[in-house]
């Protein structure tokens, strides 16, 4: 029984109905037949009472041919006795033996519409009910903006697969909602930040221009050109602030093309721009690569977003770094980790829990040196990269880049199951 049980939970519903509809007649003429037999019975026990009770036998039909060459006559001749077991009935066994016997005959259609009723309403139960008020409730759910629920059906069938798709619907609902939610937190934390960076220089520019409006005519020449080179000095700064908000506002749009970029046309410019960079500061660049048996001879990847998080990740190295940095490309079977370590002081804790938010600067570095956006676009892109950004200390500052660099179907069966 458990077996035929499993069987017929693995049916899709196709077979599962045209099981139900063979059941179903199976059962209409079984039924119909007892039943039928049953008024028959019933109508051979009046019958057979009322022999017994008249002493009467069955009314027989002789049947004689007629050949008189006489007379002419010539065909059947058919005989019946005067009177049969029929015609002792009382009205009352007329007509219990009349309704007997139409019954027997009526059985058949009443006997399969009750089938199909039946097995209408067990298929409902069976195979429909469960998955149908699961999804109805998945509906209502998603109508009222909860999603933290879970679609569960555990079945093969239609339906089941069905439920599952609901499932994964409501899954990327959440997590698009969760993103949602995310960058609007990160938005405000990125205005407030912008708002109060905002401050210093548009507190210098007032000062310095109610300096020059109240006492101009009286300053020296050269006290003007300081003035004016001060004022140079914010108005550019408010000038990259722009920009960089403006580029923060193309990020989520980014769409990352993914292409096969053969490993050494990614080692030459990661090499190049690295030499370039501590060339300029004095500093010596080292650099090596890894890559495990199974990894790739080529990586799906968009080259342009990697080398945009390399050289804002080598700015960051060069700037803080005693003499030297050192870049680890590491190559997995379908990962990419660029490792970028300088001999600097490294990470405070409040670095490593805070140098990834926008407009963060360490403590004792100076406003004019830079924004602080570098790691946090550095983490945005890595994330839509498919991977993540992680930071830590290692004799001196070491920023980790993951990239996700597998082949665009087997990122699609790896998300469908």
């Amino acid at each position: 029984m458990g077996k035929m049980k499993r069987f017929s939970r693995k049916k899709s519903i196709k077979y599962a109905y045209a099981g139900s509809v063979l059941a179903c007649m199976l059962c209409g003429i079984s039924l119909s037949l007892i039943c039928s037999g049953i008024c028959q019975w019933g109508q051979a026990m009046y019958y057979n009472r009322c022999k017994e009770e008249y002493g009467i036998c069955d009314r027989e039909v002789k049947i004689d041919f007629e050949n008189d060459f006489r007379e002419g006559k010539r065909g059947i001749a058919i005989y019946q006795p005067p009177a049969g077991v029929e015609d002792y009935f009382t009205p009352v066994d007329r007509t219990v033996y009349d309704f007997l016997g139409t019954l027997s005959v009526a059985v058949y259609p009443v006997c399969f519409v009750l089938c199909i009723a039946v097995t209408s309403v067990l298929f409902y139960r069976r195979q429909l009910q469960r998955p149908l008020e699961v999804l109805e409730d998945a509906a209502a759910q998603i109508a009222a903006n909860n999603l933290d629920f879970t679609v569960s059906c555990d079945r093969p069938d239609e339906l089941g697969r069905l439920c599952l798709s609901f499932e994964r619907m409501r899954y990327a609902l959440r997590e698009n909602n969760e993103e949602m939610w995310r960058q609007m937190e990160e938005r405000k934390q990125l205005n407030a930040a912008f708002s109060h960076d905002l401050r210093t220089p548009l507190t210098v520019l007032k000062g310095q221009s109610e300096l020059l409006i109240a006492y101009g005519p009286k300053m020296t020449a050269e006290k003007v050109t300081r003035t004016a080179e001060m004022i140079r000095r914010h108005i550019m700064r408010l000038e990259k602030y722009v920009d960089t908000m403006n580029e923060l506002q193309r990020l989520p749009d980014l769409v990352i093309e993914y292409h096969p970029v053969p490993v050494q046309a990614l080692l030459e410019p990661i090499r190049q721009e690295g030499e370039s960079l501590c060339r300029e500061k004095g500093l010596i660049f080292r650099m090596s690569e890894s890559g495990g048996k199974e990894a790739p001879s080529d990586l799906f990847l968009d080259l342009s977003v990697v080398m945009r998080v390399f050289e804002n990740l080598m700015s960051n190295a060069v700037r803080f770094a005693d003499r030297e940095v050192c870049v680890l490309v590491r190559r997995e079977e379908d990962r990419l980790q660029l490792e970028v370590r300088d001999d600097g002081a490294g990470f405070t804790k409040k670095d490593l829990s805070r140098a990834t938010n926008p407009f963060y600067r360490a403590e004792g570095e100076k406003e004019e040196s830079h924004l602080g956006m570098g790691l946090n676009i550095c983490k945005i892109l890595c994330e839509k990269h498919g991977g993540c950004l992680r930071l830590d200390n290692r004799e001196g500052a070491a920023v980790t880049a993951e990239f996700d660099c597998r082949p665009q179907e087997e990122k699609f069966i790896s998300e469908s199951r």
